[in-house]
Formats: structure tokens, sequence, C-alpha cells
């Protein structure tokens, strides 16, 4: 596993706010889930199970709180929200464990791939989030006109591909299939139509705040060689 900064805490109990607030858990949750927190069924069950497989990894990695919400609701996304530098919440809809089917192991990097946001300090901070950007002609012109000269769907790409690299490294590292991340690539491909990698499909991708599936997964096969020749496979 690649180094991590930082101790891991993950659990579904107390969510505090800070004490300027009053909200309860509930009322957290629902503000930043934008969806009730639901604490049994199948899909929650799914979800306490790839935690306690992840668990002797994260304990690994101290001085971080994670919070994880399992809520009502048909999105297929999940999503990373920081309530401080060390305190994150992870939203995880009903929507998108179904959607992930019978694999345990793709509905697992989805999972760790949110994890990898909420460790990565790098991305929490405008000057970190600048620093790992690749440059751009809009990030040069913006700054040729009096600009800071960032781009922020710049920005947010490397940040993602930055949270699928250390998912990757939990998620390996937890035993998993390393070709489960692939396919859970391809589920979300099959489902956003984002399989394109001409030139109309990169100039309609240009808006998106998250690199192309097909990059992506190009950027998971070359994680997935390198983890098999670290085990000293063939490929």
């Amino acid at each position: 596993m690649k180094a991590i900064p930082g101790v891991l805490m993950l659990f579904f109990v107390a969510l505090p706010l800070g004490s300027q607030t009053k909200h309860t858990r509930a009322e957290a949750i629902e503000h930043y889930c934008h969806a009730p927190e639901v604490t049994s069924g199948p899909e929650f069950d799914r979800m306490v199970s790839i935690r306690q497989r992840l668990a002797p990894i994260l304990a690994r990695v101290p001085g971080y709180e994670i919070h994880l919400a399992v809520v009502d609701s048909n999105v297929i996304n999940a999503s990373t929200n920081f309530l401080s530098s060390r305190s994150s919440l992870i939203c995880i809809p009903t929507g998108i464990v179904r959607f992930m089917g019978d694999s345990q192991g793709e509905m697992a990097f989805v999972y760790a791939h949110e994890l990898g946001h909420a460790l990565d300090n790098t991305c929490k901070s405008n000057v970190g989030r600048a620093q790992i950007a690749p440059p751009t002609v809009s990030g040069a012109l913006n700054k040729l006109f009096g600009g800071s000269g960032r781009n922020p769907i710049a920005e947010q790409r490397a940040c993602e591909n930055r949270a699928d690299e250390i998912g990757f490294a939990i998620f390996t590292d937890a035993g998993y299939d390393p070709f489960d991340a692939a396919g859970a690539f391809g589920r979300l491909e099959l489902l956003l139509g984002d399989t394109s990698t001409g030139i109309f499909g990169r100039l309609a991708a240009m808006g998106n705040d998250h690199p192309m599936t097909p990059d992506r997964i190009r950027h998971m096969r070359a994680l997935l060689i390198a983890e098999l020749q670290a085990r000293g496979a063939h490929y």
C-alpha cells in the first residue's frame, strides 16, 4: 500500500459538527447528503461488510475522523463532505449500492475512492490544488489577463485521479480483486455513455470536473500493471 498521511476512525455513530451547531446527526446527514440516513437493509449491510474488511488497512493511518452515512436515495453517485481538515462525511446512496449489483468489490472501490478524497490533504487547500493541477491554456489566459491562473476544472480532475490512486491502494491492500476497480468504471461508463475518446467526445467533456471515464480506466490500468508487477505476476 502506498503511504497515506495521517489515524482513521470509521464509524456510524455521533457526528460532531462543532460546538456552534445544534444539529442532530439526522439533520446533519440530510443537510450534507440530501437524503435521510438508513440503518438497516441490504444496502446498509453491504456497506458494513465493506467497512469491516477495510478496517485493518485504515487503522494504519491515524489522525482522521471519517463518518459514513448510507442514505435513502436513488442517486447513482457518492460524495465526500469536508467537515474540517481532518473530519469528513462520506454519503453513500442506496441507489449506487444497488447499481453495483452483487459485486462487493466494485462497490468497495467506489467507497475506497471516497476515502481517497477524505485522506488527501493536498486537495483540501487552494494552494495544494493549484500545485497538482497540470497547466492549461485557459489557466494561462486567465493569468495573462490578471487572474490567478487557476483552473478549477483541471484542479478537480487532478484530485479525482489522486483519490483513485489512494483508493486503489487501500482497496487492493484489503485483498480486493484489482479488476473490480475497472468493473466499477465499466458500469459507470455504460450508464453515462462516456465512451468516446475522439475529439468530439473530448470537446463535450471539457466542462466536466471529473476526468473522462476512458481516461480513468487508462489510469487504472497503469495502477493495475504496477500492482501486478509488485506481486511478480505476468500480463
